[in-house]
């Protein structure tokens, strides 16, 4: 075994073979600056490539080994931990300090500024919670609010999302092509509208959109809908058919055409303004103001 397959392992084994693909894949993802990821990316690149199938040949899930692997490649110290992405748990903090003085010491270091020109920043809003996962740094680089809807959701909808939005807000909508997916997509849509008085001409499919499947040729596959007695198979195309890369690349391009103003002078201007707060307010800490 070379110093590159320790902890691997052995070659000759499925678990192997799929250890080193998915290794593989995520030097990729390394490389294209596309991490954190999530395991459903992963597995969808694996099926792209005709590693892993969508068919069940037993009583494990289809990506069941993917995640193993995953688990492996993590316990063995072969990728971070935080290379993946789980957007099904989440941990609530609470910053604290010794004193308020301090507290705001340190909070003035992550403190942002208004991106969107007093205007309400677009809700991007993902069909899956993998989708949302992946995109949350870029949404928070935008400062622009981010939710998954995990498919069919009204209460959530109801309760969380309608809420928060302003009629002018802005919607940047991130799903699946097929005849599920626009239906989730409607549904979605026309709830906030009836509960927030949204315009729905601010509604923006940004993925997958017909065009993208088209000009870019993305594999089309017979997906089952079984609300349907007997199941009825649609054409369809799963949003991580773009791949990671891609996505980000086309949310980033919408939201910078948007942008009132270039986001690196935005950054750049925020920078200076922590600064300068955080030196006024160590004064206050140090006793000297």
């Amino acid at each position: 075994m070379t110093s590159a397959e320790v902890g691997l392992s052995r070659a000759h084994t499925a678990a192997g073979q799929l250890q080193r693909h998915l290794l593989r894949l995520l030097r990729v993802h390394e490389r294209d600056d596309m991490l954190p990821t999530s395991a459903r990316f992963l597995w969808y690149e694996l099926e792209t490539e005709g590693v892993v199938s969508k068919v069940r040949t037993g009583a494990r899930r289809t990506d069941q080994n993917t995640h193993d692997a995953l688990t492996h490649l993590r316990e063995a110290g072969l990728i971070p931990w935080d290379w993946i992405e789980d957007e099904t748990r989440t941990l609530d903090e609470w910053m604290t300090a010794p004193s308020v003085a301090e507290y705001v010491t340190d909070a003035a270091q992550r403190a942002s500024i208004d991106r969107w020109d007093s205007q309400p920043a677009p809700l991007i809003l993902c069909e899956s919670r993998s989708l949302g996962g992946v995109l949350r740094d870029l949404a928070a680089t935008y400062c622009c609010p981010i939710a998954s809807t995990n498919g069919h959701s009204r209460g959530f909808l109801v309760t969380k999302v309608a809420p928060m939005l302003l009629p002018d807000q802005r919607i940047l909508y991130l799903g699946d092509w097929d005849q599920c997916g626009h239906q989730i997509e409607a549904a979605t849509r026309s709830t906030l509208a009836e509960h927030s008085g949204i315009d729905e001409r601010l509604w923006e499919r940004v993925a997958l959109t017909t065009e993208q499947v088209h000009d870019l040729d993305l594999p089309v596959i017979l997906k089952p809908d079984r609300r349907y007695k007997p199941p009825r198979y649609f054409d369809a195309v799963e949003t991580e058919a773009l791949g990671q890369a891609s996505i980000v690349e086309a949310l980033r391009v919408r939201l910078d055409e948007l942008m009132p103003e270039l986001l690196d002078d935005v950054l750049e201007r925020q920078l200076q303004q922590r600064t300068e707060v955080a030196e006024q307010l160590r004064g206050l800490v140090d006793g000297t103001q």
